[in-house]
């Protein structure tokens, strides 16, 4: 399995539909989009475990929804697991929030950064 697709199954959990990098026209809300970075981190023999950021961008025509949204977007991923090859997916770290309105949208986004780690 790749580390994608462990990330994929981890939000795939949550309450929303949930789309890597982006999301199709006419949906309906709330939804959330992610995008996933790795970073290989150099050992003495070779490539070792990755650094893993996970960024969602979650849209609701309210405020409202995009905050509960948001918030079961945290308590979902906050503790949860994944797995990839032998190695257990982590949620190790929640980096960051943000939120903004996008008027040509006419939606309430708030962004989400999380670290990953493998356990």
């Amino acid at each position: 399995m790749s580390i994608r697709k462990a990330v994929y199954d981890l939000l795939n959990d949550s309450e929303a539909d949930v789309y890597p990098f982006v999301a199709p026209q006419e949906l309906k809300v709330p939804y959330v989009v992610y995008n996933v970075r790795l970073d290989p981190v150099r050992i003495q023999g070779g490539i070792g475990p990755y650094n893993v950021e996970v960024s969602l961008s979650i849209f609701a025509n309210a405020l409202s929804d995009s905050i509960t949204l948001a918030d079961a977007m945290f308590a979902g991923t906050e503790a949860a697991t994944g797995s990839y090859d032998t190695e257990t997916l982590m949620i190790a770290n929640w980096v960051s929030e943000d939120g903004f309105y996008l008027d040509d949208l006419k939606k309430y986004v708030i962004t989400q950064e999380y670290q990953l780690y493998f356990e």
